[in-house]
């Protein structure tokens, strides 16, 4: 019985060589560090937001409350 020499179905004519797998690294490595850079700046967009939101909230509590102390302040004693 001889072995079968017939190309598999979907294989590819000519081999594949080293700098083949290099360039096909190197792109995957590019697109994957494009990713990257694309999530932290999402990452640093949503912090930013965020604490500008926080920020927003203490000052209007801090209004709030210093409005309701001085408005009692300025109300006459109670006899």
């Amino acid at each position: 019985m001889t072995p079968d020499t017939t190309p598999l179905a979907g294989a590819p004519e000519t081999p594949i060589t080293l700098d083949d797998i290099r360039h096909k690294a190197l792109a995957i490595r590019s697109e994957v560090q494009d990713e990257v850079r694309t999530q932290v700046v999402d990452r640093r967009n949503q912090i930013v937001l965020v604490g500008a939101v926080v920020l927003l909230a203490v000052v209007g509590i801090a209004y709030f409350a210093g409005s309701r102390a001085g408005r009692r302040a300025a109300e006459p004693p109670a006899s």
